[in-house]
C-alpha cells in the first residue's frame, strides 16, 4: 500500500516567507511519488493553522505528514498532538527546520530556497522508513520513600502528604445504566531515619541563623505532625538495605534495627535511665556528657522512646543485668527483640541523608583532642543548648566561664579543597550567642575569606561587629599551642607572625559527606562528585535530580547548604513527584527509546557501563543486553557505542537518518 504523504510549509509571516520562495518548494514536492497534498500556510502554529492541518489530514486520509517550519524545540509536540487528534499516529509526523537553519542564516534568497528545498526532500525521503510507535502506560505506586529525617526530609514528607485526592469512577452496567463511585486516596510516605530520633543536626541547635530563632521551637510542630500523620510511617533506627526497580515501581528493603524497647508500650517516663550502671560518652553532645546504655539522644528527642545500645548493654553481652527491665512499670523492655527486614513498594525516592562535620583530629595543628578547651563548633552548639550538657551555660572543662575565646574559621579548607559556604555564618551566629550570655568575653575570629552570600548575612555580621567581636584575617596557617594556663593561637598576616591568648578555641571544620552516601550511591548507581557528595543531574536545570528518574538528592547530602536551602530542595523535590506520580493515574513512558536486536548483540556489555540512566542490564541466560523501557530516556548513548549495530533508537534509526543525509548530499 502506497503511503499518502502530506507536506505543509509554513511562511512564519515574514520570517520564512520573505527569505524563501515557499511556492516554488510547494510546487516541486507535489510531483514526488507518495505526496498527495502539498500546501503552504502563513502561520501554521496558530490556532487557525493547527485546525487547517487537522482538516487536511482527515480530508486527505494522510498516512504521513511533513511540516517545514521553525525549530522543532518549540512546536513539534503541538503538531504531533494535532496529528493524534486527526487520527494519525503522532510518530508518523516529521518536522524540518527551515527558519533557524535556513531563513535566518542565509541572506541570498535563491540559496535559501535551494537549501529549504533539499531539507524538505530529505524529510519526505525519511518518511518511507518512519514507523508508528505506540505509547506505553504502566501502573504506578504513588507512595514515596524519604531517606533521612532532617529538615529536608521532613519538609518533603509534609509536602507529599499535605492532601489526599478524590477519585471518581464512572462505570456502566450490562443494562447501560451509569454508576458513579467516589473514593478518597492518600499517598503514603515511608520516612526512614538511621538514628533513634528525627530532626537531624538542626534539632541539636539552640538557635539558628538567619532568624536567630529557637531551633527546637521551630522544629517541634513539624516533628509532631510527621509522627502523628496517619499516612506517614516513620521508621527510626532503620537503614535501607536494597533498592531495585524504576520510577513508579521501586521495591525497597529496610532493616529495622532492634530497639529493645517497645514503641507501643513505652510512655517516655525515662525511669529506666538511672538504674543502668553503664556510662559512656554521648556522641550527640560531642562527647561533652555521659549517657547510659539505654538512652535518648538528647532531652526532647522525638519519638520519645529510648533505645538500648547493644554494644554496651551488659545484658545483651551475656552479663547479669536487667536493671532497666525492673525499673519499667509498663513492660516496655524486650531483650528478645531482633532486627527485622521489611519490604515497601514506592514510586519515587528522596535521599536526604544529610552530612557531617569533619573530625577535627584530622588537622592536628589545632590541638583538638590534645588540649581540653579546643572544641568543635557542634560542641559549642551543645554547650549553648538548654538541653545540652551544661544546661545552656558556656563553660570551660573546669566549670569556669571563659574570659576569651578564639574562633578559627576555614579549618581544613586547604585539605578538603572546597569552601563549605555556611561556616562563616554559623560561627558568627555562635559568637552572637556567646556574647548574649557572656557580654564581657573577648572573642577573636580568625578567617581567610568571609562568605556572606545572602541578604540577611551582612546584618548578622554587622551585629557581631557591633558586639565587639574582633575579626582577624590570616593566611589560613593558624596553629594552637598551650602554655600550661592559656591556649595560644599563632597566626600569620601579610606582614608578620602574631599570636593571641585564649581560654577556649572553637574550630569550624568543613562539612563532608555522611557515611550513608557511598552505600546509597551504589544501590542506585548515583555518581558522587570529587568531594564525595551526590552529583545532581544538572547543576543548573536539575539541581536536585539524580540520573535515575524518580530519585532526588536534597539537602546537604548533595553539598553544604543552610537550613533554608535544604527546606526549599525538600519541598521542590516533593513537588516534582506530585506532578508526575498522580494518585489513580497511570504513568506514560518515554516512547522514543532504544531497543536491542538480540540476534546481533554480542554481549560485550559496552552499553551497560555507558548508560547514564542505568536502563540496561545483562540477561545472564541469553548473554545479551536488555533495555528497561521504564528507565530509558532515548538519549542514544548506547546506539553510538554499540560495536555491532544491535542497538537502535526508535524514530532515529540508521535507515531514517541515512535517508535524510543521502537526499541532502545529492
Amino acid at each position: 500500500m502506497q503511503e499518502r504523504i502530506g507536506v505543509f510549509v509554513c511562511k512564519c509571516g515574514p520570517n520564512i516567507g520573505d527569505k524563501i520562495d515557499v511556492d516554488t518548494i510547494v510546487n516541486e514536492v507535489k510531483n514526488i511519488d507518495g505526496v498527495v497534498t502539498a500546501k503552504s500556510h502563513n502561520l501554521l502554529c496558530s490556532n487557525d493553522g493547527l485546525e487547517f492541518l487537522k482538516e487536511e489530514i482527515i480530508k486527505g486520509n494522510l498516512s504521513r505528514v511533513v511540516v517545514a517550519a521553525c525549530t522543532p524545540k518549540m512546536y513539534e509536540q503541538k503538531f504531533m498532538n494535532t496529528c493524534e487528534e486527526a487520527g494519525l499516529n503522532p510518530f508518523l509526523f516529521h518536522m524540518t527546520n527551515i527558519r533557524e537553519q535556513v531563513a535566518w542564516v542565509t541572506p541570498d534568497k535563491i540559496l535559501a530556497t535551494e537549501k529549504a528545498r533539499k531539507l524538505c526532500l530529505a524529510a519526505i525521503n525519511r518518511m518511507s522508513f518512519q514507523e508508528p510507535i505506540e505509547k506505553k502506560e504502566i501502573d504506578v505506586q504513588p507512595d514515596v520513600l524519604v531517606v533521612g529525617g532532617g529538615v529536608a526530609g521532613l519538609e518533603a514528607t509534609l509536602t507529599l502528604t499535605a492532601k489526599g485526592r478524590k477519585i471518581i469512577l464512572v462505570e456502566k452496567d450490562d443494562s447501560g445504566k451509569t454508576e458513579t463511585t467516589e473514593s478518597a486516596q492518600f499517598r503514603r510516605v515511608y520516612l526512614v531515619e538511621k538514628s533513634p530520633c528525627i530532626g537531624g543536626v538542626s534539632a541539636r541547635f539552640e538557635e539558628v541563623y538567619q532568624t536567630m530563632e529557637c531551633a527546637p521551637c521551630m522544629l517541634s510542630p513539624e516533628l509532631q505532625e510527621v509522627l502523628q500523620k496517619e499516612n506517614v510511617e516513620t521508621l527510626t533506627y532503620s537503614e535501607v538495605e536494597e533498592i531495585v526497580g524504576s520510577f513508579g515501581n521501586f521495591t525497597v528493603k529496610i532493616r529495622r534495627k532492634a530497639r529493645y524497647v517497645s514503641e507501643e508500650a513505652c510512655i517516655g517516663c525515662n525511669a529506666c535511665f538511672e538504674p543502668c550502671p553503664i556510662e559512656i560518652p554521648n556522641q550527640y553532645d560531642g562527647g561533652l556528657s555521659k549517657r547510659k546504655a539505654i538512652y535518648l539522644p538528647y532531652a526532647g528527642a522525638l519519638p520519645n522512646v529510648p533505645v538500648i545500645d547493644r554494644l554496651n548493654c551488659l545484658h545483651l553481652n551475656g552479663k547479669e543485668c536487667n536493671a532497666c527491665e525492673q525499673a519499667c512499670a509498663f513492660g516496655a523492655i524486650n531483650f528478645e527483640d531482633e532486627d527485622r527486614l521489611i519490604e515497601k513498594n514506592v514510586g519515587a525516592i528522596i535521599l536526604a541523608v544529610g552530612s557531617k562535620l569533619s573530625d577535627p583530629t584530622q588537622f592536628p595543628q589545632f590541638g583538638y583532642g590534645k588540649y581540653d578547651n579546643v572544641l568543635s563548633a557542634i560542641q559549642l552548639e551543645r554547650l549553648n543548648a538548654s538541653n545540652g550538657p551544661t544546661g545552656g551555660k558556656i563553660l570551660l572543662r573546669n566549670g569556669q566561664e571563659p574570659k576569651s575565646i578564639a574562633f578559627i574559621y576555614c579549618v581544613g579548607r586547604k585539605e578538603k579543597g572546597y569552601c563549605s559556604g555556611i561556616c562563616c555564618m554559623y560561627m558568627s551566629a555562635l559568637a552572637h550567642h556567646v556574647k548574649e550570655k557572656l557580654p564581657d568575653v573577648k572573642i577573636y575570629s580568625f578567617y581567610t575569606d568571609l562568605c556572606l552570600p545572602k541578604k540577611e548575612h551582612q546584618k548578622i555580621f554587622e551585629k557581631v561587629l557591633a558586639k565587639g567581636v574582633e575579626f582577624i584575617r590570616s593566611d589560613g596557617s593558624e596553629y594552637v599551642d598551650y602554655d600550661g594556663k592559656k591556649l595560644i593561637v599563632k597566626y600569620k598576616t601579610e606582614s608578620s607572625v602574631k599570636s593571641v591568648l585564649a581560654d577556649m578555641v572553637i574550630l569550624a571544620p568543613p562539612v563532608e559527606p555522611a557515611k550513608d552516601i557511598e552505600k546509597l550511591a551504589k544501590l542506585l548507581d548515583i555518581p558522587l562528585d570529587e568531594h564525595g557528595f551526590f552529583s545532581e543531574e544538572h547543576i543548573l536545570m536539575k539541581p536536585f535530580g539524580a540520573p535515575l528518574e524518580g530519585v532526588f538528592v536534597v539537602g546537604t547530602c548533595q553539598g553544604p547548604k543552610d537550613i533554608g536551602d535544604s527546606v526549599a530542595q525538600g519541598s521542590a523535590s516533593a513537588g516534582k513527584i506530585l506532578s508526575r506520580l498522580m494518585l489513580g493515574e497511570k504513568l506514560e513512558l518515554e516512547p522514543i527509546v532504544a531497543e536491542i536486536d538480540e540476534e546481533i548483540c554480542c554481549g560485550c556489555n559496552t552499553c551497560i557501563g555507558l548508560c547514564p540512566f542505568s536502563a540496561i542490564h545483562r540477561d545472564v541466560e541469553k548473554k545479551v543486553s536488555v533495555i528497561d523501557d521504564t528507565l530509558c530516556r532515548g538519549c542514544g548513548t548506547c546506539v553510538a557505542a554499540c560495536p555491532t549495530g544491535a542497538t537502535k533508537a526508535k524514530n532515529f534509526t540508521m535507515e531514517q537518518i541515512s535517508a535524510e543525509i543521502m537526499e541532502v548530499a545529492k
